[in-house]
């Protein structure tokens, strides 16, 4: 009876002793314990074999879960290579885009015959401004017209030279001759500003960088029947900005904004009224004579000389 008792106590403690967490006397007490019974030697190695087992069937289990945690993140970042795929692509696409139409618009402007005409509804005025450019071997004529109902009345012509320090401007309705010379006009008369068109003049990687991250390129056929790229702001998307640019020649043909002004009612966020930006390019080659870029008579104008050097203005 007593042997039983013993052994029961000594079973009650297998499970610590195995784990090394008795204190010493109780250690003390089983090992002798187990020294004389058999039966307690069998109970130990059981509890040991079940001990291993669990161990086991936890290795095996934390090894499943960091196969599952492997797996997930391999699933991960294939999922981020796929989508920085699709932005490289995606990012590589306009870029050729915007390079080739670059390339394209810097060719345009290197035509020693174009004809470039700009023209720009005015804002809540109900007039249309129209400026036009004609370029023949390095001499230049620029007009600027408004168009309204009562007409058309021109507001000046101008006539300049490439690296010359002079420029013509002519008003007909006063029939007035402005002559503007000196350096200072000379830095005005380079080709790039005579030829100017916006948007597509900077062709620096930093731009060409900025308008992959700036826009969103489509393309379409609507209004001119031929095929041009629309860019679209696609960082402030409030703004409703578009460009079009013409696939053949990389030149802008058109520059659109929705709401471009707004007014409101005073002292209010009301809006009173809004109006569109809206800017229109037409452009033509081999067209321009030497007649269309000749300075014309001016006898009997009132004639104007001014000059404009940087000495005398850093001396003021």
């Amino acid at each position: 009876m007593e042997k039983k008792t013993e052994c029961e106590i000594v079973q009650d403690l297998l499970l610590g002793y195995s784990d090394d967490v008795l204190n010493p006397e109780s250690k003390k007490l089983v090992e002798k314990h187990l020294l004389e019974c058999e039966v307690c030697r069998k109970k130990l190695e059981e509890i040991k074999k079940d001990s291993k087992d669990e161990e086991s069937e936890k290795k095996q289990i934390d090894y499943l879960k960091k196969i599952r945690i492997k797996n997930r993140i391999k699933s991960i970042l294939i999922a981020i290579g796929v989508v920085l795929c699709i932005a490289l692509i995606l990012f590589l696409r306009k870029f050729i885009i915007i390079n080739n139409l670059l390339n394209k618009s810097e060719k345009s402007l290197k035509s020693n015959n174009m004809y470039i005409e700009k023209s720009e509804c005015s804002l809540n005025s109900g007039e249309t401004s129209v400026y036009r450019t004609y370029y023949k071997d390095g001499k230049c004529k620029q007009t600027f017209d408004i168009y309204s109902e009562n007409g058309i009345e021109n507001i000046y012509t101008k006539y300049a030279e490439i690296n010359s320090d002079e420029q013509i401007y002519i008003n007909e309705k006063e029939k007035s001759v402005k002559i503007e010379k000196g350096n200072l006009i000379g830095v005005f008369n380079t080709e790039k500003s005579l030829k100017y068109v916006p948007f597509v003049q900077n062709r620096s990687l930093y731009l060409k960088l900025g308008m992959v991250f700036y826009y969103g390129i489509d393309t379409s056929t609507y209004e001119i029947g031929r095929d041009y790229y629309i860019f679209r702001n696609i960082v402030d998307k409030s703004r409703n900005y578009e460009v079009w640019i013409d696939k053949d020649n990389g030149l802008p043909l058109k520059e659109f904004q929705e709401d471009a002004i707004r007014t409101f009612f005073p002292g209010t966020e009301i809006v009173k009224n809004t109006a569109n930006m809206d800017v229109n390019f037409k452009y033509s080659f081999d067209t321009v004579t030497d007649e269309d870029v000749a300075v014309p008579d001016f006898t009997g104008y009132t004639v104007e000389n001014i000059d404009y050097n940087l000495e005398d203005l850093e001396n003021k």
